[in-house]
C-alpha cells in the first residue's frame, strides 16, 4: 500500500461557526515545519519558552487564517503564507497568536464562555483532544468545538483580547530584531483582499476586530520602540519565496500556478514541478526537479521531491536513491523522512530491505511516537520478516492511538505471549495492558 508522502494529510471533521460539518485538511511537510520553526525560534529568543513548546499546525485551504486553541496549538491556513509577500509579514502572524498563547487568552476566554447562556453558538475553538499525525489510513482527530455568544458582551472581550494580542505582537517582533510595522503591512493586504473578493466567509478579518482600529492599536504600540527598523534576512526571504511557489503548486489550480510562476527561474521551477506532479505531468516534474538539483545539490527538499515522483511512477530504486539523499543533506532529524524511507522500502517487497525498513521506521516513531502510520508501516515490516509478535505489538500502539480500545488490547495480550521478555516492546506492551485495563474497569 502506498502512502501519499509529499504532503501528508489528515481530515479533521469539526462543526465551525453555525455551519454543519466542515473537513479541515491538515498538511504536513518538512520544509514547511523547519521554516517555520525557524521563525518561531527567532520570536522567542528574548523569552524562556521554546520552539518545542508549541504544536503547529497548517490547514490547507483558500482562505486568510490563523488561530489558537487550548493547549498550545497554532492553526496557519496556506493561503496565510502565499498571501504574504515577506517572511516578516507571516512572522508577524506567528507573534501574534503566539501573543494569544502566552498571554493566557485561551484558558480567560474559556472561563469568559463557561459564564455565558446555553443558547450559545458554535462560533470559537476551544480545545483539541488530540493530533494523531500521520494517520491518513486510520482514524479522524477528535475535536472539541466550544461554543461561543454572539452577544455584545463576548465581541467586547474577544476584540480587548485581540487588542492586547497586537500589541504583545509588536513587542515580540521588535524585540526579537523583525520590523514590526509589517503587521500593519500584512493587515492592510487582508483589507484590500476581503473588499475585492467581497466574502462573506468566515475569514482572519471576519473572525477578529476591525481592522483600521487593530492597525490605530499596532502603531501605538510601535512608538513604545524607537528602533524597530530591522533590514531583511535574504537567507529567510529567498527560503520563503520558495515555500510559497511549492505551496502555490500544491494548493492553486495548475493554470493558476503556470501564469504567475512562468519564467525560468529556481523559485519558478519549483513551483511548476510541484503544480505537475499533482497535475500528472510527471516529466515535467521530473525535468524540473533535476534541473533544481543540478543548481543547487545540498538541498534536501528537492532530493525528497524527486524520490517523491519517482516513488507515484513505482521506481522504486530511484526513489530510495534520492530519498536517501534528502535524509543525509537535511541538518536536522525528522520523523516524516525516516517514515518515507521505511514506506519505500517496503514496497519493494525485498526481505533484506524489509529490514532496512524497520531501522528507519523505529527513528520516525523515537521522534514522533504519535504517527499511527509508521507504526501501521512498522507492523507491516516485522510481519514480512516473519516477526508476528513485534508485528502485533507495533499493531497494538496503532490501534491505541486511533483510539481503538478494544483492538489494542487483543493485539496487546497477543503479543505478550510470544514476545521476548525483558525487551523494550515486552515493558511497553505491558504498559499497555496496564493502561487498557484500567481503562475499562472505569467504565
Amino acid at each position: 500500500m502506498k502512502c501519499y508522502t509529499f504532503l501528508v494529510k489528515i481530515f479533521i471533521f469539526l462543526y465551525f461557526f453555525l455551519s454543519g460539518v466542515h473537513a479541515f485538511e491538515i498538511i504536513r511537510d518538512t520544509e514547511l515545519e523547519q521554516y517555520t520553526d525557524d521563525i518561531v525560534s527567532t520570536l522567542l529568543k528574548t523569552s524562556d519558552l521554546d520552539v518545542d513548546d508549541f504544536n503547529i499546525y497548517f490547514v490547507k485551504s483558500d482562505e486568510i487564517n490563523a488561530f489558537v486553541t487550548g493547549g498550545k496549538n497554532i492553526f496557519i491556513n496556506t493561503e496565510t503564507i502565499i498571501k504574504a509577500n515577506d517572511y516578516r509579514e507571516f512572522a508577524a502572524v506567528l507573534a501574534h497568536e503566539l501573543a494569544h498563547i502566552i498571554g493566557g487568552h485561551i484558558f480567560n476566554t474559556s472561563i469568559e464562555i463557561s459564564n455565558l447562556s446555553n443558547n450559545a453558538l458554535p462560533i470559537y475553538l476551544l480545545g483539541i483532544v488530540g493530533i494523531i499525525t500521520g494517520a491518513a489510513d486510520t482514524g479522524l482527530v477528535g475535536i472539541m468545538v466550544g461554543q461561543a455568544s454572539v452577544s455584545d458582551s463576548f465581541t467586547f472581550y474577544s476584540r480587548t483580547q485581540e487588542a492586547s494580542a497586537d500589541q504583545a505582537a509588536v513587542g515580540i517582533l521588535c524585540k526579537n530584531g523583525i520590523d514590526g510595522s509589517f503587521l500593519v503591512d500584512f493587515l492592510n493586504k487582508i483589507e484590500n483582499i476581503d473588499e475585492l473578493n467581497n466574502t462573506e466567509k468566515p475569514n482572519y478579518r471576519s473572525t477578529h476586530p476591525l481592522t483600521q482600529k487593530r492597525i490605530v492599536w499596532i502603531n501605538s504600540s510601535l512608538q513604545n520602540f524607537n528602533d524597530c527598523k530591522f533590514e531583511i534576512d535574504e537567507k529567510l526571504q529567498k527560503r520563503f519565496e520558495l515555500l510559497k511557489a511549492k505551496l502555490h503548486g500544491f494548493t492553486h489550480p495548475y493554470h493558476e500556478t503556470e501564469a504567475i510562476y512562468n519564467l525560468s527561474n529556481d523559485i519558478d521551477l519549483y513551483a511548476n514541478a510541484v503544480s505537475s506532479y499533482f497535475q500528472g505531468n510527471h516529466k515535467i516534474s521530473i525535468r524540473n526537479m533535476k534541473e533544481l538539483i543540478k543548481m543547487y545539490p545540498s538541498n534536501p527538499f528537492y532530493n525528497e521531491l524527486l524520490g517523491e515522483i519517482y516513488f507515484a511512477n513505482n521506481d522504486y530504486d530511484k526513489a530510495i536513491k534520492y530519498h536517501k539523499e534528502a535524509i543525509n543533506l537535511i541538518d536536522r532529524e525528522n520523523d516524516l523522512y525516516y517514515m518515507m524511507m521505511g514506506n519505500y522500502l517496503l514496497t519493494t517487497e525485498n526481505s533484506y530491505q524489509s529490514i532496512e525498513a524497520i531501522g528507519f521506521l523505529k527513528k520516525s516513531i523515537h521522534l514522533n511516537s504519535k504517527n499511527a502510520y509508521a507504526w501501521y508501516l512498522l507492523s507491516r515490516a516485522y510481519a514480512q520478516v516473519d516477526l508476528i509478535p513485534l508485528a502485533n505489538y507495533a499493531t497494538a500502539e496503532r490501534y491505541f492511538l486511533t483510539g481503538k480500545r478494544e483492538l489494542s488490547y487483543e493485539f496487546a495480550v497477543k503479543a505478550l505471549k510470544q514476545i521476548e521478555d525483558n525487551s523494550p516492546e515486552w515493558y511497553r506492551t505491558n504498559d499497555l495492558i496496564e493502561i487498557l485495563q484500567k481503562e475499562v474497569s472505569k467504565r
